[in-house]
């Protein structure tokens, strides 16, 4: 080169050597040092590490024919049963002097929950005492006068046969004529005349003692219903369970009316109280209604099967908590919401449904017992699609792959599958929507180095 001693020239060359082998070595090291099996292909298959499945609590399950349902869902609010809420309230005005149960308390029928004083009590008690004793001395007298009737039925035929002996004696000493003297046939005449009047007598006395003992009945019957009446309005128990021991006037035992639980308790000791105010209430909720609201549009379907089973679930967590069935749907439309309203009963031996409690409901109308189903949580949605991890090979080769799929009937438990998947297949049935966030990686990698990327992946797309 021209204006290039010899030296000059070698230490160009020499620079350019080095560049090459720099460039050279820097390219190297770049395809080298690339991760070729971690991509961030959506649809690339899935390696799972142990700590990454339990992570994302990973479980597996073979596709099988299982029942799918055709369901409507609601939801609803748990109301206790109208026949089993108990308000435990006096009938009189008084004052509360104890309170044996708190809220929560297991109770019994008839056991002692709390005792109240009312002096209208004890005037009733009073009252009622006095009717009943009026009720037996009317009863006495109308056994004194029966006794009476009894007697004068008795000497009413003796006094008429005696009238009818003296009317004869006299008869016969008019017929004698003149053998009789006059004042014989007088004296004979006067007396059968008062034995006549004396049967007369008797047989009205009759009359009037059997009228005496009606109206004594009757007295008794009316004082009777009185004091029934009386009776029914007191609290019927004085003494609670076995105990004979007796009480002031006017106190009284409020006692359970039901086997159950002490829901709520409304009143203090010493606190005056008018009457019907609920001291405690007490619920039996072994059975509870679930009330909700079906869509117009979807009361026909109900409509033509009232019996249908119901599941009830938790409608926050989606617990399953019972079943139930359906017991009433109104016939009524609401002219605002536009819904009609549905009463579902259910069985509640364990407790788990509570009155106020929001739940889900899923009205069971038919059953398809032959359809290739997974369960809900096996579903991945993206946008439009639904697709499923189906996992593949085993050990070291263990992978999920991603597999469109096409539903058709769905309930709360398992969803059909029309297209994509046949029984035998193994998919992933939990954790499937954080597998579906895991980087994947390319088919081809080694066992070793894919699971090594499958452990640091941090489930983003990023390397730790």
């Amino acid at each position: 080169m021209p204006g290039l001693n010899r030296h000059s020239a070698v230490a160009l060359c020499a620079l350019a050597f080095i560049s090459i082998a720099l460039l050279t070595s820097v390219f190297a090291h770049e395809g080298h040092g690339k991760p070729a099996g971690a991509t961030f292909d959506p649809n690339a298959p899935k390696k799972v590490s142990e700590a990454t499945a339990s992570a994302i609590d990973l479980k597996t399950a073979e596709v099988d024919f299982g029942r799918v349902e055709d369901i409507v869902r609601l939801t609803g609010m748990v109301t206790a049963r109208p026949d089993s809420l108990f308000a435990v309230a006096p009938t009189y005005s008084g004052v509360v002097r104890a309170i044996r149960v708190q809220p929560g308390d297991q109770v019994r029928k008839g056991d002692e929950l709390a005792q109240f004083e009312s002096p209208e009590v004890a005037k009733a008690i009073y009252e009622l005492e006095r009717l009943e004793t009026e009720i037996e001395r009317l009863l006495a007298e109308a056994t004194r006068a029966e006794s009476q009737v009894a007697i004068a039925e008795i000497e009413a035929p003796a006094a008429a046969k005696s009238a009818e002996i003296g009317e004869a004696e006299v008869e016969r000493l008019r017929a004698a004529g003149d053998s009789v003297s006059a004042n014989l046939l007088a004296q004979r005449s006067a007396d059968a005349l008062k034995l006549r009047t004396q049967a007369s007598l008797s047989a009205l006395s009759i009359g009037q003692e059997r009228a005496q003992v009606e109206s004594l009945r009757k007295q008794a019957a009316a004082t009777k219903s009185a004091a029934d009446a009386l009776r029914g309005t007191l609290p019927r128990e004085r003494s609670a369970g076995d105990s004979t021991e007796p009480l002031p006037p006017g106190m009284v035992r409020l006692t359970s009316p039901i086997d159950g639980v002490v829901v709520s308790r409304d009143a203090v000791i010493g606190q005056g109280i008018g009457a019907g105010f609920a001291v405690l209430k007490v619920g039996n909720f072994s059975a509870v209604q679930v009330e909700g609201e079906v869509p117009e549009g979807l009361i026909a379907r109900l409509a033509t099967s009232t019996a249908v089973k119901v599941r009830i679930r938790d409608g926050v967590q989606g617990e399953l908590l019972g079943e139930g069935t359906v017991r009433f749907l109104s016939p009524v439309i609401d002219a605002s919401k536009r819904t009609g309203h549905v009463i579902v009963d259910a069985e509640n031996a364990a407790g788990v449904l509570r009155p106020g409690q929001f739940v889900d409901l899923a009205v069971v109308l038919r059953e398809n017992e032959s359809a290739v189903v997974v369960p809900v949580s096996a579903i991945v949605k993206e946008g439009p699609l639904e697709f499923v991890f189906v996992k593949d090979g085993k050990g070291e080769s263990e992978a999920f792959k991603k597999r469109d799929v096409a539903t058709g009937v769905r309930d709360d438990r398992v969803v059909e599958i029309t297209q994509g998947l046949v029984p035998g297949d193994v998919i992933a049935v939990g954790g499937a929507f954080s597998l579906s966030q895991l980087r994947g990686f390319v088919v081809g990698e080694t066992p070793a180095a894919a699971s090594a990327s499958g452990a640091k992946d941090d489930g983003h797309g990023h390397k730790h």
